[in-house]
């Protein structure tokens, strides 16, 4: 476990940042207005998850993103490094994002901390 974490790390840290491929861990609802709901169970294992659903009513969470976040959110596919994802979100939503490059790299490295991604360069370790 350690040693994935290290090999992860210094992938991380030798990677270019905008050439990553963020990958989605978790499925998502899109509802009426646009906006992005992240559904995050509640128990990660799957042992265990089996154990709760007798327990627990409502095994997941729906994370609400805000309409920023949301567009950030479906433009993640595996296939568009981060560079590609910036210049779309840049085109499609120009005049009110403010410092789009900085606030969505910190955006998407926010998602993988709480592993609601993971990046493609890192995902068979």
């Amino acid at each position: 476990m350690f040693s994935s974490f290290f090999k992860r790390r210094k992938i991380l840290k030798l990677a270019n940042t905008l050439e990553l491929h963020p990958v989605k861990c978790y499925p998502e609802i899109i509802d009426s207005e646009g906006f992005v709901s992240v559904i995050v169970p509640k128990v990660k294992n799957e042992t265990l998850r089996n154990f709760f659903t007798k327990i627990i009513k409502n095994m997941f969470i729906k994370v609400k993103l805000d309409k920023y976040g949301s567009e950030v959110w479906k433009r993640i596919d595996g296939e568009k490094n981060l560079d590609l994802i910036i210049k779309e979100i840049n085109n499609h939503l120009s005049d009110e994002l403010v410092d789009a490059e900085n606030r969505i790299i910190k955006f998407i490295f926010i998602l993988y901390q709480q592993n609601f991604i993971t990046f493609k360069e890192i995902k068979n370790l």
